[in-house]
């Protein structure tokens, strides 16, 4: 099998001839190839040169186009600031109170912010290896996540809390759906062959399992169902420890759930990982970034016995791998794959 072929045999359910690879790196490959952040946040060709570069370094087997989390909430009007070679971050709302929510209006994404950067990286990529190796587009923040971020994250939280029945709110959450589902669908079309997800303030680390199932597990779930009618398959990645919750995402339809360092391997396994692909879930600081050689060999070889059997398995990291990540530790990553991760 070529690294396509692996990584579709895993999504649609079959065993490949070994666990695919697939690297959670933006921040990692903007510095390996020399570039500068400011550059890869709004330049597709430089998007597309790091992560052909780090594919051609280490060999993975699906190449996750990524840029921040800050993305989508820029297109719908919040403000943002980047410290030099760093990531965005939110510094301002896009509005000041749910009463504003008129002023916004969906995302159009070839027109929109940064967005089409991230578009035409996806086309270039494609054109280049889209044959050969998967590739991820990442459509930034889920609806709930990208709608504190929009109307601010403290604010929002204590409005879902205390008016959970302001029609605003769901006013809201359906703006980002609509935007948010617009982005995955404009990546398949420029040739990812399946799309990715944060919704990182949704977790148990954040709001409660009782909020989850309320205000953002509709808008994950409906995501699921639509993109898959669309033909899309698609990884949900929620920040934080989500074995609180995993008996809720195991009720979903068919997709994937990158899973982060801290929830509980075994128990994933056990549900979310019987109908659903699994992605991950390697710590990306203690023991990709800081740990040893040896420390990446032996996290990985527990988590392959773990998660390997009846497949649905994609080994990465838990989350984005920080941008001083040995090149060594990830070559032993793919090693392990290799050696560990060979199917009868």
């Amino acid at each position: 099998m070529n690294s396509l072929e692996r990584v579709r045999t895993v999504l649609a359910g079959g065993i490949p001839d070994r666990v695919p690879v697939c690297l959670h790196n933006f921040m990692l490959a903007v510095r390996e190839a020399g570039a500068r952040m400011e550059d890869y946040r709004v330049n597709p060709e430089v998007i597309a040169r790091v992560h052909l570069q780090a594919v051609e370094k280490y060999k993975h087997d699906c190449i996750m186009v990524d840029t921040d989390t800050t993305m989508l909430a820029e297109a719908l009007g919040a403000g943002s600031r980047c410290a030099p070679n760093e990531p965005g971050r939110i510094v301002k709302p896009a509005i000041g109170s749910l009463d504003e929510v008129d002023r916004l209006k969906v995302i159009n994404p070839e027109r929109d912010g940064r967005i089409p950067a991230l578009i035409e990286a996806v086309r270039l990529i494609s054109k280049q290896v889209g044959g050969e190796i998967a590739i991820r587009g990442n459509a930034d923040q889920a609806a709930f996540s990208l709608a504190c971020l929009v109307r601010g994250i403290e604010d929002f939280l204590m409005e879902i809390a205390e008016q959970p029945d302001n029609p605003r709110i769901a006013q809201l959450l359906e703006i980002c759906y609509q935007s948010h589902l617009a982005v995955h669908r404009a990546l398949a079309k420029a040739g990812a062959h399946l799309t990715s997800l944060g919704d990182s303030l949704a977790g148990p680390d954040v709001v409660s399992p009782r909020m989850f199932k309320r205000f953002a597990r509709p808008y994950e779930e409906r995501l699921v169902k639509d993109l898959t009618a669309d033909g899309i398959f698609v990884v949900i990645h929620i920040c934080g420890d989500t074995s609180k919750i995993l008996d809720m995402l195991a009720e979903y339809e068919p997709c994937g759930f990158e899973l982060d360092y801290k929830t509980d391997a075994g128990k994933a396994k056990q549900t979310a990982g019987k109908r659903h692909v699994l992605f991950g879930n390697i710590d990306p600081s203690g023991v990709l970034a800081r740990g040893t050689v040896e420390q990446v060999r032996e996290a990985t070889r527990n988590l392959i016995s773990v998660w390997k059997p009846q497949g649905r398995f994609i080994l990465t990291a838990g989350c984005d791998m920080p941008a001083i990540t040995p090149p060594e530790n990830i070559h032993v990553l793919i090693e392990m794959a290799k050696e560990c991760g060979v199917y009868d």
